[in-house]
């Protein structure tokens, strides 16, 4: 298991938020192997529970940011902004986690054929599914943490 005291100062502030809101997720975690300059970083893999192992997710605290994605195509980054109305990104980023185990927030990327033409966040509650506007030959795909909302539109 990850000694948490041995990443570096920003890793461990976030992974002591992160492991006190999701404890289970401790035993998916190490220091990401992936990071070059940054050993001390914090990678956590989280198989989705949707059964399809492609659908996992990832937190990563590498570049003194916190990045989260979900499956191959879907990644948002929470990370210190010189704007003081801007909040704490460490609290930005734990309450998008909680919003997406929950199904409050689904994620939604674009194709046209193989060509991945962007990703971004729905909030079911705030725009329904069938409002989601789309050109012509493209192919939008839901992606939610239970696969409840797992679907492409099309």
């Amino acid at each position: 298991m990850l000694d948490v005291s041995k990443l570096n100062d920003h890793s461990r502030e976030f992974a002591q938020r992160l492991f006190t809101e999701f404890p289970d997720w401790l035993k998916f975690a190490r220091f990401d192997p992936y990071e070059d300059f940054e050993k001390e970083a914090l990678l956590v893999e989280v198989p989705g529970p949707a059964g399809n192992a492609a659908l996992g997710l990832f937190i990563t605290t590498s570049e003194w940011e916190v990045s989260i994605g979900f499956g191959e195509n879907f990644h948002t980054r929470f990370g210190a902004s010189d704007d003081p109305q801007a909040g704490n990104f460490y609290d930005d980023a734990i309450q998008f986690l909680h919003d997406f185990v929950n199904e409050k927030v689904i994620l939604a990327t674009a194709w046209q054929g193989k060509e991945w033409l962007g990703a971004w966040k729905i909030y079911p509650d705030r725009q329904p599914i069938d409002a989601i506007d789309r050109e012509e030959g493209v192919v939008v795909v839901l992606r939610s943490w239970r696969g409840t909302y797992n679907q492409e539109i099309g």
